[in-house]
């Protein structure tokens, strides 16, 4: 099995890396799933709030505060990595190629090293996003700002372009 890490801010384009990604590698006869990070985070949101899981705006700040009480004040830091270590461990058996498509944080990247991911760092420049202040100056919004170890940093300029250099990347990853 492959691993895909796919990183960013908010609104800068990870989701549509990682559906464009899965496309060019469906091309292949790859069997691919997208997976993220926050899945549990989101899944209480919608235990707790009643969010439907899709509806904007998302309820950020709740996301952003229930992640950070998970990781700094409860017994176990890195409760969210460890559950997707249990998923990718499941994942193996039926997918070829699983990719993380909501890295934020370089305990995200460094705790799954023993599966040789692949990362990919989206940029956008065009501060498209609309976080509130205290949304911006999240930890999940700045914590791998200065993370030099990206295989790949790509610029979310236009979804063709964006395609093209993703296409690029699996035919040099051999995915």
């Amino acid at each position: 099995m492959k691993l895909v890490l796919i990183a960013g801010k908010a609104r800068s384009g990870k989701t549509l890396a990682a559906h464009l990604l899965k496309e060019e590698i469906l091309k292949n006869n790859e069997k691919v799933v997208i997976t993220e990070y926050s899945k549990y985070i989101k899944m209480f949101a919608k235990e707790l709030l009643g969010w439907d899981g899709i509806s904007e705006p998302k309820p950020r700040k709740f996301l952003q505060d229930f992640g950070t009480y998970v990781r700094h004040e409860s017994q176990n830091p890195h409760y969210f990595i460890e559950r997707m270590k249990d998923d990718l461990e499941i994942y193996r058996h039926f997918v070829d190629v699983v990719i993380i498509s909501d890295v934020r944080l370089k305990e995200e990247i460094e705790c799954v090293k023993e599966y040789h991911p692949i990362t990919i760092h989206v940029l956008n420049n065009q501060n498209a996003y609309d976080l509130s202040e205290e949304e911006a100056s999240h930890e999940t919004e700045h914590a791998l700002e200065n993370y030099q170890n990206f295989d790949y940093s790509i610029e979310n300029k236009t979804e063709s372009e964006m395609k093209e250099i993703l296409k690029d990347i699996v035919k040099k990853e051999g995915i």
